[in-house]
């Protein structure tokens, strides 16, 4: 199994929808879908992921399905100023600041406040590869109904990287802060499966925007804060 993780196209945050170089990104990937191939779709309940993930549907035939627990998280914090930024907008200056690279440490302050919606973010994600054959034990999937199916989800920056933290055994803070996806970016994890009865995800590509330069369309730089040019 690969399952696509895919952030919606460049954001229209105020019309709650994507702009019209979003809307050309979409196209540009639905092109890029087709020739690929998508097994299954799934996606966010918001506007922007539904946009973008249109495209795709329309394309390929298929009937998508609403994952509302893929919507984009609302887990804020404040700034230096004392000014309301998303979670994984924290500079990495102070996420690296007098930590080490582990665990534990990362449920402690200042990051405890995100330890239940981050339990429930794994509860939804272990249940939701239950119901696609892969069986969550420790940090492994155990194989209950094996398929080579690619499964798109369309979704968001903060819940793709949060996401992708959890699947690949990582401390959020450290990915929120060491990566960022492009809009309509894909990211593809494999479940590689080297015995009979396991499967450990593996990303094998991340933010990849192949669809992109293959339609000569600029990368939007949506969600990075600085040295964006």
């Amino acid at each position: 199994m690969r399952i696509l993780l895919i952030r919606h196209a460049e954001p229209d945050y105020p019309n709650d929808t994507i702009t019209a170089a979003g809307h050309l990104e979409a196209q540009a990937l639905a092109g890029y879908l087709r020739q690929t191939g998508v097994d299954r779709i799934f996606s966010s309940p918001i506007n922007r992921a539904i946009h973008t993930m249109k495209y795709t549907a329309d394309s390929l035939g298929i009937v998508p399905v609403i994952q509302p627990w893929t919507r984009e998280l609302n887990w804020m914090t404040t700034d230096e100023q004392g000014n309301p930024i998303a979670g994984w907008d924290i500079p990495g200056e102070r996420v690296r600041a007098g930590r080490q690279s582990d665990h534990g440490i990362w449920l402690g302050a200042p990051y405890m406040e995100y330890a239940d919606p981050f339990e429930t973010l794994k509860r939804d994600s272990d249940e939701f590869l239950r119901r696609l054959g892969y069986v969550r034990e420790d940090g492994r999937y155990r194989i209950e109904m094996p398929h080579e199916e690619t499964i798109a989800v369309f979704c968001h920056m903060g819940f793709g990287l949060t996401w992708l933290s959890h699947l690949l055994e990582l401390p959020f803070p450290i990915v929120w802060s060491g990566f960022w996806l492009p809009p309509s970016s894909i990211t593809t994890i494999l479940f590689e499966e080297r015995s009979e009865h396991w499967a450990v995800p593996r990303c094998i590509g991340l933010g990849q925007t192949a669809h992109l330069d293959k339609k000569g369309l600029r990368v939007s730089t949506a969600g990075l804060k600085a040295n964006d040019k």
